[in-house]
């Protein structure tokens, strides 16, 4: 185990720790589950010594159930990476000790400030030229600090604002420090000067001395703390390295490392990443600094997307998924001119807008209505790549993770709706894969990051695209595109 490596993927819900080989297969993993709390309306926070504890359970999990020889403290592991989510944050004092409770990207109570903010001064033009968000979004770090100057001063003056993956570095290392793309999606960096941006955090009255130095993922840190070691049961030695959010971490793991490879993942939600040569500046969806050096990447995003056929199975039809797919299977391309929108919970730049099912007769089945579903959400993934192809970006290979991609059936559907091959992965947990990729670039197993995910990425099937298939699907598109103009203008 002298080349293993530890990843920690910092869920809302659950942290999931992994133990990842030298040859890129996950030995082992956990899963440690906590609850957020919900003290106001709109609030969400969590004991920050949740997440540490969920760190040193799921390390000695993996570690057990790999078998990890000699006597506990002693597993050897070469490096630690991160996943996480975004926005969430720790203030702490000058003592690192925790001022009060992680404040989750969940979290809304800044949203009236938001929107003062917007009126007075920041216009989403404004916004997007600065941080690469094409909206002003109440969720992000920076309305949530500046909430606290006027509700919780103490709060306020924290000696550091530390993310997640930040807070874990802290415990494991007594270093401070964050990724640029962890302190990007706070809402507060300058993106195309990859430092904090002094408006924004004047706006937010605190000062750059509060906030972690920023680096790039993948960057080794400094080793554990012994104190640390004994804590996850390791060996002293383990390097931790700078991680990055789960969106892009599994976009490493998918091996999306080059222009025209995309990665989507179609759950509760659909957020796609697309690896692009440059940066570009759209207001239709979100733009960062790749981890791999040199490249960007664009992330549209809708609100919902698998989660209607998870809302058709439980409020009409009952049974498993695999019953319900087998349903769809057996109807034809089109679902017999049955049309879904899929915005049951608004879209970015139209909250209000709702979802709809079109063209019901009595002649549709549930298998009829499962089939839309499942299409509508090809033709959603279509929708939120087509500002981006637009600008001459090929499309090579697309990486289907999440729920959906357990489905042969729905990835075929986003092959033919796309024409263009589609993969599922090997590892399904592409987040722990790619944090694992960062630490192991970072500490000198490979030359690049985008070595290791060449190295360490295995598409466990691929989905060729039917050209006999490609006028079905324009189609069943263009009703798709047609009824979205019709509802939502």
């Amino acid at each position: 185990m002298t080349d293993s490596y530890l990843s920690f993927d910092i869920g809302t819900t659950a942290l999931k720790t992994a133990l990842v080989g030298e040859d890129g297969r996950v030995i082992a993993l956990a899963e440690v589950e906590y609850t957020p709390s919900t003290p106001a309306p709109g609030w969400m926070e969590m004991d920050p010594e949740a997440y540490w504890q969920a760190a040193v359970d799921g390390a000695r999990q993996v570690l057990a159930k790999a078998g990890a020889p000699g006597a506990p403290g002693d597993a050897p592991i070469r490096a630690i990476g991160f996943s996480s989510q975004g926005e969430t944050f720790v203030p702490l004092d000058a003592h690192g000790a925790p001022l009060g409770p992680a404040i989750v990207w969940l979290d809304t109570r800044a949203a009236e400030l938001t929107r003062r903010w917007q009126r007075e001064w920041l216009s989403a033009e404004r916004y997007r030229a600065i941080c690469g968000y094409p909206w002003v979004l109440e969720g992000l770090t920076l309305f949530k600090i500046a909430w606290l100057r006027e509700y919780a001063p103490q709060m306020h003056r924290a000696a550091k604002f530390l993310f997640l993956p930040d807070w874990l570095i802290y415990r494991l290392t007594g270093e401070i420090a964050t990724d640029f793309n962890m302190a990007q999606m706070s809402g507060m960096l300058d993106l195309r000067r990859g430092a904090w941006s002094v408006e924004l955090l004047a706006a937010a009255g605190i000062g750059e001395k509060q906030l972690p130095p920023v680096g790039a993922p993948g960057e080794s840190v400094a080793p554990v703390t012994p104190e640390a070691a004994h804590a996850l049961g390791i060996a002293p030695g383990a390097v931790v390295c700078l991680g990055c959010n789960d969106q892009l971490a599994g976009a490493i793991g998918a091996g999306n490392v080059r222009p025209g490879v995309v990665s989507e993942t179609t759950g509760t939600a659909l957020a796609v990443v697309a690896t692009t040569p440059k940066l570009l500046d759209d207001a239709r969806f979100y733009v960062g600094r790749h981890a791999v050096p040199g490249l960007s990447y664009a992330m549209p995003y809708a609100n919902v997307s698998a989660a209607v056929l998870t809302w058709f199975r439980d409020v009409c039809v009952g049974g498993d998924y695999d019953a319900l797919t087998a349903a769809a299977a057996e109807v034809a391309p089109g679902s017999d001119g049955l049309t879904v929108l899929p915005h049951f919970a608004g879209t970015g730049e139209q909250p209000d807008a709702r979802g709809a099912i079109l063209g019901l007769t009595l002649g549709h089945t549930r298998g009829h209505i499962a089939r839309a579903i499942m299409e509508s959400c090809a033709c959603l993934l279509r929708e939120l790549l087509e500002p981006i192809t637009a600008r001459g970006l090929a499309l090579g290979s697309i990486r289907s993770l999440g729920r959906a991609a357990r489905s042969d059936l729905w990835l075929q559907m986003k092959a033919d709706a796309l024409q263009a091959p589609v993969e599922r992965p090997e590892c399904p947990e592409a987040a722990s894969l790619g944090a694992a990729m960062l630490a192991a670039a970072g500490t000198g197993r490979f030359g690049s990051i985008a070595d290791a995910a060449e190295a360490w990425y295995r598409p466990a099937a691929v989905f060729e695209p039917d050209a006999a298939m490609a006028g079905a699907w324009e189609e069943i598109y263009a009703r798709y595109r047609e009824a979205c103009a019709r509802l939502y203008g």
